[in-house]
Protein backbone atom coordinates (compact mmCIF):
# COMPACT_ATOMS: atom_id res chain seq x y z
CA UNK A 1 0.00 0.00 0.00
CA UNK A 2 2.74 2.31 0.65
CA UNK A 3 5.78 0.68 -1.12
CA UNK A 4 7.49 -0.40 1.97
CA UNK A 5 9.82 -3.03 1.65
CA UNK A 6 8.96 -6.68 2.43
CA UNK A 7 11.16 -6.11 5.62
CA UNK A 8 8.85 -3.91 7.57
CA UNK A 9 7.90 -6.96 9.13
CA UNK A 10 11.00 -7.42 10.94
CA UNK A 11 11.33 -4.14 12.24
CA UNK A 12 11.12 -4.57 16.30
CA UNK A 13 8.69 -1.51 16.63
CA UNK A 14 6.38 -2.97 14.17
CA UNK A 15 6.52 -6.67 16.07
CA UNK A 16 5.61 -4.99 19.00
CA UNK A 17 3.18 -2.79 17.80
CA UNK A 18 1.27 -5.60 16.69
CA UNK A 19 1.99 -7.98 19.80
CA UNK A 20 0.16 -4.23 21.39
CA UNK A 21 -2.99 -4.36 19.90
CA UNK A 22 -2.94 -7.88 19.58
CA UNK A 23 -0.99 -10.36 21.93
CA UNK A 24 -1.76 -13.74 20.40
CA UNK A 25 -0.90 -12.04 16.87
CA UNK A 26 1.11 -14.50 14.28
CA UNK A 27 3.83 -12.85 13.35
CA UNK A 28 5.71 -13.75 9.62
CA UNK A 29 8.87 -13.39 8.08
CA UNK A 30 9.67 -11.00 4.81
CA UNK A 31 9.49 -14.27 2.89
CA UNK A 32 6.51 -15.46 3.66
CA UNK A 33 4.44 -12.12 3.61
CA UNK A 34 6.48 -11.79 0.65
CA UNK A 35 5.75 -15.40 -0.70
CA UNK A 36 1.91 -14.71 0.19
CA UNK A 37 1.66 -11.50 -1.96
CA UNK A 38 3.23 -12.31 -5.14
CA UNK A 39 1.33 -15.92 -5.38
CA UNK A 40 -2.37 -13.61 -4.90
CA UNK A 41 -1.20 -11.04 -7.43
CA UNK A 42 0.06 -14.19 -9.77
CA UNK A 43 -3.30 -16.15 -9.24
CA UNK A 44 -5.21 -12.56 -9.92
CA UNK A 45 -3.42 -11.72 -12.77
CA UNK A 46 -3.83 -14.81 -14.35
CA UNK A 47 -7.94 -14.71 -13.72
CA UNK A 48 -7.51 -11.82 -15.31
CA UNK A 49 -5.61 -12.48 -18.59
CA UNK A 50 -8.25 -15.78 -18.58
CA UNK A 51 -11.26 -13.33 -18.62
CA UNK A 52 -9.74 -11.29 -21.25
CA UNK A 53 -9.20 -14.23 -23.35
CA UNK A 54 -12.57 -15.67 -22.85
CA UNK A 55 -14.41 -12.01 -23.75
CA UNK A 56 -12.20 -11.02 -26.70
CA UNK A 57 -14.28 -10.77 -29.84
CA UNK A 58 -11.87 -12.20 -32.47
CA UNK A 59 -9.37 -14.18 -32.89
CA UNK A 60 -5.88 -14.35 -30.80
CA UNK A 61 -2.42 -14.59 -32.46
CA UNK A 62 -0.14 -16.43 -30.25
CA UNK A 63 3.55 -15.78 -30.75
CA UNK A 64 6.86 -17.54 -29.15
CA UNK A 65 10.13 -16.21 -28.97
CA UNK A 66 12.97 -19.13 -27.62
CA UNK A 67 16.58 -17.43 -27.25
CA UNK A 68 19.24 -19.27 -24.92
CA UNK A 69 21.27 -17.40 -22.01
CA UNK A 70 25.03 -16.71 -21.59
CA UNK A 71 24.76 -20.11 -19.32
CA UNK A 72 23.58 -22.38 -22.06
CA UNK A 73 19.85 -22.69 -20.60
CA UNK A 74 16.60 -22.18 -23.38
CA UNK A 75 14.15 -20.18 -22.55
CA UNK A 76 10.38 -19.58 -24.08
CA UNK A 77 8.08 -16.47 -24.00
CA UNK A 78 4.79 -17.15 -25.28
CA UNK A 79 2.84 -14.17 -25.96
CA UNK A 80 -1.08 -13.76 -27.53
CA UNK A 81 -2.33 -10.59 -28.92
CA UNK A 82 -5.77 -9.86 -29.69
CA UNK A 83 -8.22 -6.88 -30.37
CA UNK A 84 -10.86 -6.05 -27.58
CA UNK A 85 -14.16 -4.82 -27.41
CA UNK A 86 -13.21 -1.05 -27.78
CA UNK A 87 -11.37 -2.38 -30.85
CA UNK A 88 -7.88 -1.71 -28.96
CA UNK A 89 -4.84 -3.94 -29.63
CA UNK A 90 -3.98 -6.04 -27.11
CA UNK A 91 -0.62 -8.16 -25.52
CA UNK A 92 -0.09 -9.98 -22.82
CA UNK A 93 2.67 -12.50 -21.95
CA UNK A 94 1.23 -15.58 -21.00
CA UNK A 95 4.47 -17.43 -20.04
CA UNK A 96 8.37 -16.88 -19.62
CA UNK A 97 9.43 -20.55 -18.98
CA UNK A 98 12.35 -22.58 -19.34
CA UNK A 99 12.90 -24.51 -22.86
CA UNK A 100 15.29 -27.56 -22.72
CA UNK A 101 16.75 -29.09 -25.75
CA UNK A 102 15.99 -29.71 -28.18
CA UNK A 103 13.95 -26.88 -30.10
CA UNK A 104 12.39 -29.46 -32.38
CA UNK A 105 8.61 -29.06 -33.79
CA UNK A 106 7.26 -31.78 -31.95
CA UNK A 107 8.96 -30.14 -28.65
CA UNK A 108 7.96 -26.94 -29.59
CA UNK A 109 4.37 -27.54 -30.31
CA UNK A 110 4.03 -30.28 -26.95
CA UNK A 111 5.26 -26.98 -24.61
CA UNK A 112 3.12 -24.61 -25.98
CA UNK A 113 -0.25 -26.65 -25.95
CA UNK A 114 0.86 -27.67 -22.49
CA UNK A 115 1.17 -23.90 -21.69
CA UNK A 116 -2.09 -22.80 -23.10
CA UNK A 117 -3.70 -25.97 -21.28
CA UNK A 118 -2.36 -24.51 -18.04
Amino acid sequence: MHDLPFNFVDYEGIKRLFIYFYKDVQLVTRNTAKADIIINRYKKEKEMVKSLLDNAPGRISFTSDLWTSLTTDGYMCLTCHFIDNNWTLQKRVLSYTFMPPPHSGLALSTKIHNLLCE
